[in-house]
C-alpha cells in the first residue's frame, strides 16, 4: 500500500505507437508511451479536479484528487468489504466442516455458493484496498480517450468520463 502524502504524483502516457506481430497462432500487441509527470496538491477536504496538459500532444487532461482523509474512508469501505467476504469464506469451511452437508440439500448449495462467491470478493476488495491512491485520471470531453493512459496505476486504464 501507497503512503498517501500531501503531494500526488501521477504519470500519464501519451500512446505513440502500437505494433502487432503474429505468427500462426501466436499474436502479440506492442504499445509504445511517451510519459508525463505531473504533481498535485491535495485538497484539505474532499476531492478537487485538477487540469494538466500531455506533454507529447499538449492535450487538456483532467485529473480527480482526493483529500487524504477521503482515501482513507475509501481505503476503509474497501478493506471492510475484503474482511466480510474472508469472514464468510472461513465461516463457510468452519461450518461445512462441523455439519455433514450433502450438496443435494439446500443448505449446503447454500454453503457452498456463499464460499464460492466470497473467494473473488475477497480478493478484488483487498486488491482495491492495497492499490486505492486517492487519484483518477478523467478526460476532458468526457468521451472515450484512447490515447492518454495512467502509467503508474496497478493496471493501466483509459482516461474515462
Amino acid at each position: 500500500m501507497q503512503p498517501l502524502h500531501e503531494q500526488a504524483g501521477v504519470v500519464v502516457g501519451h500512446l505513440v505507437d502500437t505494433r502487432f506481430f503474429t505468427v500462426i497462432v501466436y499474436s502479440r500487441e506492442t504499445r509504445r508511451f511517451a510519459l508525463t509527470h505531473l504533481a498535485f496538491r491535495r485538497p484539505a477536504a474532499g476531492a478537487d479536479t485538477a487540469e494538466a496538459h500531455c506533454g507529447q500532444c499538449g492535450g487538456e487532461l483532467l485529473v480527480r484528487v482526493r483529500s487524504i482523509a477521503d482515501t482513507k474512508r475509501a481505503r476503509g469501505r474497501y478493506l471492510a468489504v475484503a474482511l466480510a467476504g474472508a469472514a464468510v469464506a472461513v465461516a463457510a469451511v468452519v461450518f461445512g466442516s462441523l455439519v455433514y452437508l450433502p450438496l443435494a440439500d439446500p443448505l449446503g448449495k447454500i454453503v457452498l455458493i456463499a464460499f464460492l462467491a466470497s473467494l473473488p470478493v475477497t480478493g478484488t476488495a483487498g486488491w482495491l484496498w492495497w492499490k486505492e491512491d486517492g487519484v483518477k485520471l478523467m478526460s476532458a470531453t468526457g468521451d472515450r480517450d484512447r490515447e492518454h493512459w495512467r502509467m503508474d496505476a496497478p493496471l493501466p486504464y483509459r482516461a474515462g468520463p
